[in-house]
C-alpha cells in the first residue's frame, strides 16, 4: 500500500508548522504592554442607562478624595478621615443596591513586592469590614489588592509622595 503522504512532504508541512509556531512566538515577545502610571483604575461600567438614555452616574465618580483613604506607612488602621469617607461610602452603596465597589488596595514603592501585596491585603480587609459593619451587604464589595504593582513603576522619592500611593480607592460600577 502506497502511503498518502510522501516522508518528504510530511517533513516540509512539518517544518512549515514549527516556522509557524516560532515566529508567533518571537512575536509575542516583541510586543511588549505599553505602561503609562496608573492614577486610577478605570471604573467599568461606570454609568447605567436609565430610561430614555440618561446616564445615573456612579457615586464620587468626579471626586476622587470622597473614595479614597488613606493609611501610615505598613499600617492598615482607617484614621477618623479615612472613616468619614467610609460612611459616606457606604450610605450611598445602602441607597442602591445595584451599585458594587471594588476596594482597590495601593502601597509606596518601599518594601518587597510580597510584603506590599500583603500590607495591601490588609488594609483592603479592613476597608471591606468597616463597610460592612456600617451595613454595607456583603454582595457589593469586591477585593483587589494590587500592593505596589503600579506604585513600583512610578518614580517617587518623598514622603508626600508616598504618602499618596498608600491608599485604598473605592471604584463602583453598576450590576
Amino acid at each position: 500500500m502506497r502511503p498518502l503522504i510522501s516522508p518528504l512532504a510530511a517533513c516540509v508541512a512539518v517544518l512549515a508548522l514549527l516556522a509557524g509556531c516560532a515566529s508567533s512566538q518571537q512575536a509575542a515577545k516583541d510586543v511588549r504592554p505599553t505602561v503609562a502610571p496608573v492614577t486610577d483604575p478605570p471604573a467599568r461600567n461606570t454609568a447605567l442607562t436609565v430610561g430614555r438614555g440618561s446616564p445615573k452616574p456612579t457615586p464620587y465618580a468626579a471626586e476622587p478624595e470622597k473614595r479614597t483613604v488613606y493609611f501610615a506607612f505598613g499600617e492598615a488602621a482607617i484614621d477618623e478621615d479615612g472613616g468619614e469617607v467610609l460612611r459616606q461610602n457606604a450610605q450611598k452603596l445602602k441607597e442602591d443596591s445595584q451599585l458594587v465597589v471594588t476596594l482597590v488596595g495601593h502601597t509606596d514603592n518601599l518594601g518587597s513586592p510580597a510584603y506590599n501585596l500583603a500590607v495591601a491585603d490588609k488594609r483592603v480587609e479592613a476597608v471591606s469590614e468597616r463597610l460592612r459593619s456600617l451595613g454595607v451587604a456583603r454582595t457589593q464589595i469586591r477585593r483587589l489588592p494590587v500592593g505596589s504593582e503600579h506604585s513600583s513603576k512610578i518614580r517617587c522619592d518623598g514622603e508626600t509622595c508616598r504618602r499618596a500611593m498608600r491608599r485604598v480607592e473605592l471604584v463602583y460600577e453598576r450590576r
